[in-house]
Parts: structure tokens; C-alpha cells; sequence
């Protein structure tokens, strides 16, 4: 499973997305998809994300069905009417993975150094 981050573009004089606009997501859901779980990040009010939970076999696929589940629904969805899919990609966590092998410790699973035996 992969979450992908759907980045909306509001229409001009929106004040947000509505209440309830994740269900309004679910509803339009079609199983070849793969969509799972949706969660709406509504904070920024003129560029929303749509954190889309989707079952694919490659991450390519995950993405391409998140952003057609989206566009389908933007279309599809009068409470979303003027609203625009600006792109969607899966968010990268590498960082903090780094971040955990560069801390200071022990070596292991968790810190620099090979791991050890088990």
C-alpha cells in the first residue's frame, strides 16, 4: 500500500474545502483503483492535499491511480466544482531515515555500523 499527497488548487473565491469532502472522495471510489483510505489535509485552504491510501504493485501505479481517482472526482463531485488537480506524487521519507543512521549510539538497526547478528 502507498499513501499519495494530491495536491488541489482551489477555485477563485473558495474559502476551503467543504465539510465532508472525504466521503464525498470515498463515494466516487471504484475498486480497480485500489483506493483504500482517504484523508483530507484541508489546513491550507487555497492548496488542500488529499492524502490518497492506495493498493498498488509499483509506486508508479499508485500514483497514476490516486491522480485519476482525484481527477474523477473533481469532475465528478458538484461540492467540487472549479477545483483543480495540480499534481500527486508519493512523499519521500528518506530523510528521516538518514537522520536515524547519522544519530549518535550504538551501531545497529537504528544507528551507523553494520548490524549485528542475530
Amino acid at each position: 500500500m502507498y499513501l499519495v499527497h494530491v495536491f488541489l488548487d482551489a477555485p477563485a473565491g473558495c474559502d476551503g474545502l467543504s465539510h465532508g469532502v472525504r466521503e464525498l472522495l470515498l463515494a466516487v471510489a471504484v475498486v480497480e483503483e485500489g483506493v483504500e483510505h482517504v484523508c483530507v489535509h484541508a489546513g491550507a485552504v487555497r492548496s488542500p492535499v488529499v492524502g490518497v491510501f492506495v493498493v498498488a504493485d509499483r509506486l508508479e501505479d499508485a500514483e497514476e491511480s490516486a491522480l485519476a481517482f482525484c481527477r474523477r472526482a473533481v469532475a465528478a463531485v458538484p461540492e467540487l466544482a472549479g477545483w483543480r488537480v495540480r499534481s500527486g506524487r508519493v512523499p519521500l521519507v528518506g530523510a528521516f531515515y538518514e537522520g536515524l543512521l547519522a544519530a549518535p549510539g550504538p551501531a545497529g538497526r537504528n544507528g551507523p555500523g553494520t548490524i549485528p547478528s542475530i
